[in-house]
Order: structure tokens, then sequence, then C-alpha cells
């Protein structure tokens, strides 16, 4: 076994930074949490075990399909905004995913959102399956919703100026929330407030 003179250890520095940056919903903003019925469902047929006929309302699906943090408020998860930053990553000159995914970190696991107003937003879709039946899908939209993100990056290898313009560019392609720009949809975009 061959033992290194500690002396020679020469250790790359972390430079870690933190930002606190405000997000301001430039779209109204949709949520759709998973609906956990339908994966156990899922689950169940993967296993080719009998499942139960979801029978609840859409109406009864409502409040699941909001995200709580864990003092009860309204709240977007942050992976959604790093997810958003990682994909735009390589439009933007000098990054690529591999860095920004090894550079950025948002704290926090759901981050609250203010808004104007929430409204019960209906639309009607598909079912899966052979007959395609209609079917009513209601999700809670919030209006002129804001957040603040608090940010550590290391700045050895991004610059906060970076993470602002990541933060933009996925504000506008990619969103937040259900039937956002990387769903063909147009809402929960945002943008950094000046």
């Amino acid at each position: 076994m061959i033992k290194k003179n500690e002396s020679n250890i020469q250790l790359q520095e972390l430079k870690k930074e933190k930002i606190v940056v405000e997000l301001v919903g430039i779209t109204p903003l949709l949520m759709e949490k998973m609906d956990m019925d339908v994966v156990e469902r899922y689950n169940l047929k993967k296993g080719k075990k009998l499942s139960e006929k979801d029978d609840k309302l859409e109406e009864e699906k409502y409040e699941a399909k909001k995200h709580f943090d864990d003092k009860g408020n309204l709240g977007i998860p942050s992976t959604a905004f790093l997810k958003g930053m990682t994909e735009v990553a390589p439009y933007i000159d000098g990054m690529d995913k591999k860095k920004v995914r090894g550079s950025v970190r948002i704290l926090g696991d759901i981050i609250p959102i203010k808004f104007k107003e929430e409204i019960k937003d209906v639309k009607w879709g598909r079912t899966s399956g052979m007959t395609k039946a209609p079917r009513k899908i209601i999700r809670p939209k919030f209006t002129d919703w804001s957040c603040k993100l608090e940010i550590v990056y290391n700045s050895t290898n991004i610059s906060a100026e970076q993470v602002i313009n990541l933060l933009n560019w996925a504000g506008f392609q990619m969103g937040v929330g259900g039937f956002r720009p990387e769903k063909s949809g147009n809402f929960g975009q945002y943008e950094v407030k000046h």
C-alpha cells in the first residue's frame, strides 16, 4: 500500500455563493400534482393484479393536485425550477446540463408561492385506452403568482449572471406546473424580477 505525503495534496477550492432571486409569473400557474391513485393502479396493472376502478369525481381530486410545504403553504417543487435550468443550459454560451446539475442547488423542497387569485380551471380531455372517452379535468389555477428562490452555486464553475440567465430562459422555454411550454402549453411561465 502506497501512502501519499499529505503535504503534497492540493485542494481545489469550492467557492459556494448564495443569492436570493424573486420570480414573477407571466402566465397563470396550473397545478397538477401526480395523482397517487393513478400510480397505484398502474403498479397493480404492471404486476398483473386487479385494480379497483377510479370512481372518484374530478371535483374530489382537486385539492390533491396542489403541492404544500411542511408549514401548509401552497408551493412548487424546487426540482421543477432546477430541471428547467438544466434543460435550457445548452442554449446558453458556456453552459451544459452537467455543469448546471453539478454547480447549482435550490434550497428547500417546496417553494412557497404568493398569488392574487385561485381559480378552478375546467377543461375536457380524453381517457387513455381504446375508447378515448371524454373526461373532465379540473386543475387549480393561480394568477399573478410569484416566489423567491434561495440558490447556492459554485462560483468556480458558474456565475450569478449565468444563474439568472438560466432562470429566465427556463421560465420562457420550460415553465412549471401543468400545461407549461415544455408540454406544448402556455401556463407556468416566469421571469426574474428586476
